[in-house]
């Protein structure tokens, strides 16, 4: 079934993007957590300059540091990066590829339940935060 009111894929598009854009901001505040506050100004300017494939890479990388690797809470920040991953596929995969191609009634619900999965998992992000400050904190002392 082909879809006939185009608002609503405006409408769909705009919200991942909006969504996309938070998701940045998610990993930009977990990696902040991570600096010692003297740097985070200094740092700025660095952090401003990653994709969300080298956010994603960089707080990899930094969890296994802080974390040994067998434990629970590294495998489920892990698991978190990985869905920000997919999120970050599913969205190139929209802008580059399936909106050159007509859109249907079931390829918008998918988009849909795409966009439940965005927001819950940037509702999850002051918890990391939360987590990766205190994990920092103790590393320091």
């Amino acid at each position: 079934m082909q879809v006939t009111d185009e608002s609503e894929l405006y409408a769909l598009v705009g919200e991942i993007m909006v969504l996309t854009a938070r998701v940045e901001s998610c990993l930009d505040s977990c990696m902040a957590a991570c600096l010692t506050s003297a740097s985070l100004e200094l740092s700025q300017p660095v952090l401003r300059r990653l994709n969300l494939t080298s956010q994603l890479a960089t707080l990899h990388e930094v969890a296994q540091l802080l974390y040994d690797r067998r434990d629970k809470t590294l495998v489920e920040f892990r698991r978190w990066l990985r869905r920000l991953g997919r999120i970050r596929q599913r969205r190139n995969d929209l802008v580059h590829h399936e909106l050159r191609v007509a859109y249907s009634s079931e390829a918008l619900g998918r988009w849909k339940s795409e966009i439940a999965c965005m927001r819950e998992a940037c509702a999850q992000a002051p918890d990391w935060v939360a987590v990766l400050e205190a994990r920092v904190a103790i590393v320091r002392t």
